[in-house]
């Protein structure tokens, strides 16, 4: 089962060294002002992807399985809508600021990108579907919350992808799924060079990572845990939009400490 983690890592490695993208159309600033490649997410889509089709054609009974087509299909989705808005993003920011725009009649990247976390959730419960219809909507919740929650995560580097990697390794303990060590092995690929600061991941990979989490979380959780999950996700994306992730994570000293493992030295004013 090894060698799933270890594919996943070289497929993204490769994606760091073919894809390139460049132009201002496809860089970001960081938090030091300076623009950064959005190359991180297209790496890691390349290492997911191409792993799973890798594995798939492989085994499928030991590897991507008939139920995880819907994940791999929501994943697509998410994807591709993360790529449209780091390609054209507005000045829009943040789940209120999207709302308010759509309020005003103007249809952002960032609306695009919360119709698609919703649309790749309801695949992924539709092709696994829970007993009762309650379960399957607070499954939807949660998976479409947990994409959203990765962007709020994507503002530092390393952040996004250290919370994955918890999470991953979390689940791994408790249920090993090769599926999910070909998503830990591309994620942790492209984790030093967002470190320090030769790429990002912009939209593109957080919505994966966020999407990846949640539909692996909800895949192994009962019926009776779902309200908890749900709960807990629409939390995280209220303190996103109000005192945000930023503050709350300096606040906390072993949070602060993890947040800032590996990463540069903070800017001098």
């Amino acid at each position: 089962m090894a060698w799933y983690l270890g594919l996943g890592l070289v497929l993204s490695t490769l994606g760091l060294l073919t894809f390139r993208p460049h132009g201002v159309r496809w860089s970001k600033v960081n938090l030091r002002g300076e623009p950064l490649p959005v190359t991180l997410g297209w790496a890691l889509g390349i290492g997911v992807a191409g792993t799973a089709l890798v594995v798939w054609q492989q085994t499928r009974s030991i590897g991507v399985r008939d139920s995880q087509a819907g994940e791999l299909l929501g994943a697509a989705i998410v994807f591709l809508a993360g790529i449209v808005d780091d390609g054209s993003g507005g000045d829009a920011r943040g789940l209120r600021g999207h709302l308010r725009a759509l309020a005003a009649g103007r249809v952002t990247t960032g609306v695009l990108k919360l119709v698609a976390a919703v649309l790749a959730a309801a695949i992924a419960v539709a092709w696994t579907p829970r007993q009762h219809l309650w379960a399957n909507l607070l499954a939807l919740i949660a998976i479409a919350g947990c994409t959203n929650v990765w962007n709020g995560l994507d503002v530092a580097p390393g952040r996004a992808l250290k919370g994955f990697l918890v999470v991953a390794i979390v689940l791994l303990v408790v249920d090993v799924r090769a599926f999910l060590l070909v998503c830990t092995g591309a994620a942790a690929a492209v984790l030093w060079p967002d470190l320090r600061e030769r790429g990002m991941l912009g939209d593109a990979g957080a919505n994966l990572l966020g999407f990846l989490a949640g539909a692996e979380v909800v895949r192994r959780l009962p019926e009776p845990w779902l309200p908890v999950a749900a709960f807990i996700v629409v939390a995280l994306n209220l303190v996103a939009e109000t005192v945000t992730f930023t503050r709350t994570i300096d606040r906390i000293p072993p949070l602060r400490w993890f947040d800032r493992l590996g990463r540069l030295p903070e800017p001098t004013s």
